[in-house]
């Protein structure tokens, strides 16, 4: 049931030529190139409900355009996840995650990003660190641009400063307050890949190993709304490892909204709302980059809202996917895209009026079970062949039946608060 033509007609609508300027990373026969380079909030059912806990009180820093004053916002500690962690009422690692005065819970961290390797136990994020407020480009980038565990709080619209990807250091958790903020103009590299590697190389981590840098790792994105990005919207590159991107909005991008590749590990994709997107998430980005990727780029992709998407949710080389309880309705292309080496387990998933199931780019190891759903949707092609999630962690899926429901209450921006770290 091809909807070719009429997802033309909304990218021709919505200015499609802009996307003829993304980079060229990731190209596949069929598929468009990929990236270079307080209370509690509202009641989110599903994995992770429960009652949430009350505020600490931990102090916090306000910086606005270089002035810093004092301020006082609720905070909850993350602590504990593992390998078997299952959905709770947590926050990164597992602790219970509130707003100030507590209120309704919001789901926690379930999947590839609580799994224990590679020295971390979990992603905690900036949990433990200063807490800073930020209301301009310059002070983000301040705020990012160590390793010091730290919870950057961001108010308002922050539009970019020229370069279309900020690069993102470990040990942060960057969550947005309130329903509004923004990033505009911009996207976030989460990368130990410097600056000065990429002028001295002339190009980005090639190499099967890290060679002369520290990757990145122990980094989360909450409450915020992407728009207007000039690459991806969030890019884990070169070795990256524990991120959590949860409760978020992405708008069209140039290119990738979420992707995920060169060697980069133990990633969960949760919560978040993808409108209108084309290349929506990338796990890999090259039939030739096996040397680097074999063996790593395990991501959770759940509770996700595909709400009139294109394609990739995701498209997988290389890497262990566990797609559940995603709701997509609308699409223009596929939902699964099975790459070379790809690795792939679909469960209790609900499709509506999409393309098709999966598109064959190389690939075959997909296990699709019969919990998912599908309506006026061309029916997967899987051998069954896909890894078993539960050789690494717990999850308790919802009833497919419920997720168009279920997921729009649920997910994207707006429905933490801020103070939720």
């Amino acid at each position: 049931m091809k909807k070719t033509t009429w997802w033309c007609l909304a990218r021709l609508a919505l200015g499609c030529a802009a996307l003829a300027m993304g980079c060229g990373d990731g190209a596949g026969a069929g598929d468009a190139t990929s990236s270079g380079g307080g209370g509690g909030g509202a009641p989110a059912p599903g994995q992770g409900g429960g009652p949430a806990a009350g505020s600490t009180g931990a102090a916090s820093t306000t910086v606005a355009s270089g002035a810093q004053s004092s301020s006082t916002s609720g905070a909850s500690a993350a602590s504990g996840g593992g390998a078997s962690a299952t959905s709770s009422s947590a926050g990164a690692g597992g602790s219970p995650s509130s707003g100030a005065g507590g209120g309704a819970a919001v789901p926690g961290l379930v999947g590839f990003a609580a799994y224990d390797a590679d020295g971390l136990a979990t992603t905690t994020g900036g949990a433990g660190g200063e807490v800073v407020t930020v209301t301009s480009y310059a002070d983000l980038v301040a705020a990012v641009s160590d390793d010091a565990p730290r919870v950057v709080r961001i108010s308002g619209t922050i539009a970019g400063g020229g370069a279309p990807m900020l690069r993102v250091r470990s040990n942060k958790t960057l969550i947005g307050v309130g329903a509004d903020a923004t990033i505009d103009g911009f996207g976030f590299d989460v990368s130990g890949w410097t600056e000065e590697l990429s002028a001295s190389t002339g190009g980005t981590c090639t190499a099967p190993t890290p060679e002369g840098y520290t990757p990145v790792s122990n980094v989360i994105f909450r409450n915020l709304t992407f728009v207007n990005s000039q690459d991806d919207s969030i890019n884990v590159q070169c070795f990256s490892h524990h991120v959590w991107v949860d409760h978020n909005t992405f708008e069209r991008s140039k290119d990738g909204s979420v992707d995920v590749k060169r060697g980069s590990d133990w990633v969960t994709v949760s919560w978040n709302h993808f409108h209108l997107t084309d290349k929506t998430m990338l796990l890999g980005h090259d039939d030739g980059n096996g040397a680097q990727d074999t063996g790593r780029l395990h991501a959770t992709y759940h509770h996700n809202w595909f709400d009139q998407s294109n394609q990739r949710h995701p498209r997988v080389r290389f890497g262990h996917a566990h797609v559940f309880n995603n709701y997509a309705v609308g699409l223009g292309d596929y939902m699964v895209g099975k790459g070379v080496g790809c690795s792939i387990h679909a469960d209790g998933n609900y499709l509506q009026d999409a393309e098709e199931a999966t598109d064959d780019y190389g690939g075959t190891d997909i296990t699709w079970t019969d919990t998912n759903i599908l309506v006026n949707t061309d029916p997967a092609i899987a051998n069954g062949q896909g890894f078993d999630p539960a050789e690494f962690y717990a999850w308790t899926p919802d009833p497919a039946e419920a997720l168009p429901t279920l997921v729009p209450a649920g997910v994207g921006a707006g429905v933490l608060t801020g103070d939720e770290y």
